[in-house]
């Protein structure tokens, strides 16, 4: 028997059978004239690259690929991403940067400080500015009044004054 020619929208042998387009593209099946696509392919005709997990509706998938909104990464869109991509000085955990040792910062741009200047500081570019009273690369030691005015040195928070000099500061000239 001869194959019959089917008037458009219709298949099968008596023609009864509604048809899909362009026949799901061989990557799926026709049930009832809508395609069933095989895995990995979406749309009407199965056309489409799928992506994983529909990009949990955080992204849009392009060409099988999952193009994420920003905030979330991964081949799914499924994590939180860190801010600037904790600049290649942390690693992501949770959308929150865990920084390498020597750096700091919600995106670990900035240069720690020695022991986060003891909390007797501030960290400015690496370095600590020590508060009043208290000195050191860490503002650990016990700092002097005034640096001792440059006039002698501190030890254990007490200035020891050069020959001449005088005062909790050293600031005072003693006269002969």
């Amino acid at each position: 028997m001869d194959s019959a020619v089917c008037d458009r929208g219709f298949t099968g042998e008596d023609c009864s059978e509604t048809s899909c387009p362009g026949n799901c593209n061989n990557r799926g099946r026709c049930v009832n004239g809508q395609c069933v696509c095989d895995g990995g392919f979406t749309g009407e005709d199965c056309s489409e690259t799928s992506c994983p997990g529909n990009c949990n509706n955080r992204g849009r998938c392009v060409n099988g690929q999952c193009v994420c909104d920003g905030g979330f990464t991964g081949e799914d869109c499924s994590e939180t991403s860190c801010p600037g991509n904790c600049n290649n000085r942390g690693r992501c955990v949770n959308g929150q940067c865990v920084c390498h040792g020597g750096f700091t910062g919600e995106d670990c741009s900035d240069k720690a400080c020695p022991n986060n200047c003891s909390n007797r500081g501030k960290c400015v570019n690496g370095k600590c500015v020590c508060d009043v009273g208290f000195a050191g690369p860490d503002c650990a030691a016990k700092g002097c009044p005034n640096n001792c005015s440059n006039k002698g040195r501190c030890v254990k928070g007490r200035c020891v004054c050069r020959r001449g000099f005088t005062g909790p500061d050293c600031s005072h000239k003693l006269y002969s």
